[in-house]
């Protein structure tokens, strides 16, 4: 059985492991061996978790580990990710049991599909991909490397993104979008155009912040 530790003890960390507790395999391909975070008292304040076993940077992953990282952050994840990759960390994706997934969807290495999520058919999530709870991706979408969609997004058929990009609580990206690298949509947003690499956009109907 697998060692899966999560790499970041603050609230999305805390959150994950929850969501853990009640993921595809637990129990069977694998249990939880605690968090990493460069604050050894980054739980102190709290009760019922699984220790800080080590800071981030410092460990050494032995050969039936496994991680997920839990940093809001998009840019800190993918630099905590690589760095652990860099010491031969292994990554598995840890999916709820009750999220709704469909044919020929695939989910990416260290990625993370939390409580009521629906993923319909023939899509396909990079690594390190969060998608928070219940957010709905239709068919044929395409997401790129350490994208967040966080909670209560409704994303469309035929949508692409790149890497790095952030969709926040309450957005809706109607079909057929195409979301270059970084790009932003902010809260409660409706997108009906096309963003750019790095564009920002807020509104109904979303438009440049920048």
């Amino acid at each position: 059985m697998k060692r899966l530790l999560i790499a970041g003890a603050g609230g999305f960390g805390r959150e994950l492991y929850g969501a853990a507790l009640e993921a595809r395999g637990y129990g069977e391909a694998f249990a939880i061996g605690g968090f990493l975070d460069d604050r050894p008292d980054a739980l102190a304040a709290f009760d019922g978790y699984p220790p800080v076993l080590a800071g981030i940077d410092s460990f050494e992953p032995r050969a039936d580990d496994v991680f997920v990282v839990a940093l809001g952050n998009v840019d800190a994840r993918r630099k905590c990710a690589e760095s652990l990759a860099a010491r031969g960390a292994r990554f598995m994706p840890v999916v709820h049991e009750s999220a709704r997934i469909g044919p020929n969807v695939e989910i990416g290495e260290g990625s993370f599909i939390a409580p009521g999520v629906s993923i319909t058919a023939d899509v396909s999530l990079g690594r390190h991909v969060c998608v928070f709870h219940n957010s709905s991706i239709g068919h044929d979408t395409r997401f790129g490397d350490y994208c967040h969609i966080y909670a209560q997004c409704s994303i469309g058929g035929n949508v692409t993104a790149g890497e790095r990009v952030a969709i926040y609580p309450g957005s809706v990206v109607t079909p057929r979008r195409k979301l270059g690298d970084g790009a932003v949509v902010g809260a409660l947003s409706a997108v009906f155009t096309d963003v750019p690499p790095g564009g920002r956009v807020l509104g109904n109907p979303a438009a440049p912040l920048d």
